[in-house]
This record gives C-alpha cells, sequence and structure tokens, in this order.
C-alpha cells in the first residue's frame, strides 16, 4: 500500500476535501504559513498537523513532503544547520520540470 493510500484511508470526509484543494508546492506553504509555530518539544505528523493546526519546522516539513508525495513530486528533506546561536531549521525541496 502507498503512502497516500494508507493516508487517505484516515481521513475524514472534510479532512480530504481539504487536502485535495492543497494542489501545489505554494499552496502547500500559504497553508503552512497560517499556522501557529509550536514551540512543543513534540513532533508532529502529517495527520496531527492537519488535524491541530499547529507545527514547528520538522512537522511543516514532514507535511509537506507528504503532501507533495501525494501531487507526485518526491520530496527531499533538508536540515539546514545553525551557527552556535541560532536553531536548525528544516525544509522539504521538491522536483518539477527539471528544476
Amino acid at each position: 500500500m502507498s503512502f497516500a493510500t494508507a493516508f487517505d484511508q484516515v481521513l475524514t470526509e472534510s479532512e480530504h476535501q481539504f487536502i485535495s484543494r492543497l494542489t501545489t508546492p505554494a499552496r502547500i506553504q500559504a497553508f503552512l504559513d497560517e499556522l501557529p509555530y509550536s514551540t512543543e518539544h513534540i513532533y508532529r505528523c502529517p495527520l496531527r498537523v492537519l488535524r491541530e493546526r499547529m507545527a514547528h519546522c520538522f512537522d511543516g516539513a514532514l507535511f509537506a513532503a507528504a503532501t507533495l508525495r501525494r501531487l507526485g513530486d518526491p520530496p527531499l528533506i533538508m536540515d539546514m544547520l545553525p551557527n552556535e546561536r541560532d536553531d536548525d531549521h528544516m525544509l522539504a525541496l521538491y522536483k518539477r520540470f527539471g528544476h
């Protein structure tokens, strides 16, 4: 069973409708930009991000990667390591049209 199939099976009808509107990387990013930033020391899976509407960069990167995979864009997770005065940051990268 693929990830997308397994993920879709646990979504409620309203969650499925919401996810189906995240049809571009820009829409995925816009959703994540609207979420409050979590300062908790817990990790949320993509389903919890969707349901709790809260994330830090790790959670957001996993959510973006999962949603990009649903769109057929195999994602890569990149961890940007900071100097000693900052936190690290994670991104979901993808490739489209050869770029």
